[in-house]
């Protein structure tokens, strides 16, 4: 049985993988795009189909593109051309539609679009200013960003899906910075988006809607320490060193700080040239040596999480045995509060952690409430961590 033909692209200008349908939907949603399937067939000559589509193509890559989205913002000619063009084609499909009922419901759309994306425009410096007003108190005025190459940066990560820019891009400095920018953004009513090196095919760290503030880790590059330390859960005078780094750090750094002991750092996922420790915990990755060793979670001492309500937990493995959980195990992590007080307790089997055979279990996210590990970053961001 042959595939049903693909409609081709006729929106213009779209420079990522988006086709027309996921487009429409994205600015005016599926009653329109019903519309305009349903009016597809009563095209003559298709000139008012084009210059309507070639609206849409022009808010969708200046929406995209933060590159000419500046340029809107720094060249007001600019922008008043491209309003009188906008309004030009619109015009020009009302002349030709008569009183073809369905294309002016398609134009009032459409019309409506435009007021709303110029209305956005022109609201964009004010809420530059805003964010920065509230969030450079916590990380300094140069850790806030705007500057189009920055955010189409952080737009996408490996799925290049490039949906949304973010409404600005915070690189923390210091591990403590982290808890009060979260609270900062909320308090703006903004949705923070933790991310490290954005190597993810989870589509994790990418702005699915406007609004969003992605908090970057990557200047929280710190080995803070490697230390012995005794483990009583693996036996009478078991010893073994314990890696303290903070969640910037790249994979490969904090494999090469161990090597150098003699240790091995065995969270190797094949991004590990580029990916940071915080998004291997957010994702429980794993690698080669998760045979040996298991996923993330089995090396795991101890991390600490930002939280978005500001506050900060600190969540810790009691009796780590030096090995990587089996299913007949039974695990438990204590979650504290700044102050050391316990939040709670969570104790899960082996068996629930992953599989038999398996690295891990990515049917359960959850975790029986484990906060952090595996997560993808939708519950808090992770500021450091402890490894075996």
């Amino acid at each position: 049985m042959s595939a049903a033909p693909e409609t081709p692209r006729e929106i213009p200008f779209n420079y990522t993988s988006a086709d027309d349908r996921q487009v429409v939907l994205q600015l005016l949603g599926e009653a329109v795009w019903d519309q305009l399937e349903a009016l597809r067939s009563r095209r003559v000559t298709g000139r008012s189909a084009r210059l309507l589509l070639r609206v849409l193509g022009e808010i969708s890559i200046h929406r995209r593109n933060p590159f000419l989205f500046q340029e809107l913002l720094d060249t007001p000619a600019r922008r008043r051309r491209l309003s009188r063009h906008l309004a030009g084609d619109l015009a020009v499909v009302a002349q030709s539609a008569g009183e073809e009922g369905l294309v002016h419901e398609v134009l009032a759309a459409a019309r409506g679009l435009v007021a709303e994306f110029e209305r956005e425009v022109a609201a964009a410096p004010a809420e530059r200013q805003r964010i920065l007003s509230a969030l450079a108190p916590v990380v300094g005025r140069g850790n806030v960003l705007f500057d189009p190459f920055t955010l189409v940066s952080h737009a996408t990560d490996a799925t290049d899906w490039r949906l949304h820019l973010p409404a600005a891009v915070v690189m923390p400095t210091e591990e403590a910075q982290v808890a009060p920018l979260l609270a900062g953004i909320s308090g703006l009513g903004l949705s923070a988006i933790p991310r490290g090196a954005g190597t993810g095919l989870t589509g994790g760290a990418v702005p699915l809607r406007a609004g969003c503030v992605v908090v970057n880790t990557e200047k929280l590059n710190r080995v803070l320490a490697v230390e012995e330390r005794e483990f009583p859960a693996a036996g009478a005078g078991a010893r073994a060193q314990v890696m303290r780094l903070e969640a910037g750090v790249v994979t490969e750094k904090a494999m090469e700080e161990a090597a150098r002991r003699g240790l091995v750092f065995a969270t190797d996922p094949t991004s590990a040239w580029a990916c940071t420790v915080g998004g291997n915990i957010a994702e429980n990755a794993g690698g080669k040596m998760a045979v040996l060793w298991g996923t993330c979670i089995d090396n795991l001492l101890a991390w600490k999480m930002a939280m978005p309500t500001g506050a900060t937990w600190t969540v810790r493995r009691d009796g780590h045995p030096l090995r990587k959980i089996l299913p007949g195990d039974a695990v438990t992590w204590r979650v504290e509060d700044a102050e050391g007080r316990t939040v709670r307790e969570v104790s899960l089997r082996g068996s629930e952690v992953r599989r038999n055979g398996l690295w891990k279990d990515i049917t359960n996210k959850a975790l029986g409430g484990l906060p952090g590990v595996q997560k993808e970053g939708t519950d808090g961001v992770i500021t450091s961590a402890e490894f075996i």
